[in-house]
């Protein structure tokens, strides 16, 4: 399987860079994945215009499974409406063909409005379960904005998400494979627990943190391991190197004894 992952284009912003965006897309096509994720905060302030700019780049991805979820720069001015209006849900779940079967890939909203902090909410821990536990079929795969774990090289981690340590509890006694995030702008991989976490950057915006320039990640998942390499748009070959490299099959030696719900309990809705 093959992902091309974005994330950050900050449209609207006075740190935009279409010739990035331009090129991120164009590079996408070439590389022909099986899945495109855009990894939320397409826009800087969340106005449908910025939306209706974003998406004249993002049509031309020609790949048919690109999966979108909103950052919290979207979710800012009520913008949820125009990411509705002109990219469909903002959550849910699909199957995706992959040469070793069928991806399992879950699209999640972890924004607030006008909050710059993410959460999951327990309203959608027993959903987010039920997509993946027992899901054997191929990959297991999260796409979500904020980032779970704290991305070195960031600063002060402020704004992750709120519930991270139940989210992660969950995505452990589930299986999931990956979660794709962004939020930092930084490119960067976690893995723990058997769950790898892979962070973005900014794929069109000056808007870096130190050394780190604008990038998206490329991740060959195949069935002996997974490479994941970073890219800067518009530089080719130059601008490639490698963020991480692991096994298909996490090694696991750790064995946690006590009961995944004495630590997470599902609420039971009225809906």
């Amino acid at each position: 399987m093959r992902i091309v992952q974005m994330s950050d284009i900050h449209v609207g912003s006075g740190l935009f860079r279409p010739d990035l965006l331009t090129a991120a897309v164009d590079e996408a096509n070439a590389i022909e994945p099986d899945l495109v994720a855009i990894a939320g905060d397409l826009t800087m302030e969340g106005y449908s215009w910025e939306f209706e700019e974003a998406k004249e780049y993002l049509d031309r991805l020609t790949c048919p499974h690109v999966v979108y979820v909103m950052g919290n720069h979207d979710a800012k001015n009520v913008g949820y409406r125009s990411f509705e209006d002109l990219f469909g849900l903002r959550e849910g779940a699909r199957v995706i063909p992959v040469p070793e079967g069928e991806a399992k890939v879950v699209a999640l909203d972890s924004t607030k409005p006008d909050l710059d902090e993410g959460e999951v909410g327990r309203e959608h821990y027993a959903w987010l379960d039920s997509e993946f536990r027992g899901w054997d079929r191929g990959p297991k795969i999260l796409i979500v904005h904020h980032h779970i774990l704290a991305v070195p090289g960031t600063g002060r981690d402020e704004n992750n998400l709120r519930d991270a340590g139940d989210v992660m509890a969950i995505l452990r006694e589930v299986g999931v494979d990956m979660v794709l995030s962004g939020h930092r702008h930084v490119p960067y991989v976690w893995s723990i627990s058997g769950v790898r976490i892979v962070h973005s950057g900014t794929a069109s915006s000056m808007r870096v943190r130190g050394s780190m320039p604008p990038s998206y990640n490329v991740i060959e998942f195949g069935s002996e391991g997974v490479d994941i390499t970073l890219r800067e748009p518009g530089k080719g070959a130059a601008g490639e190197e490698p963020l991480a490299s692991f096994a298909r099959e996490a090694v696991k030696t750790s064995r946690f004894y006590p009961d995944f719900d004495r630590y997470v309990r599902y609420d039971t809705l009225p809906f």
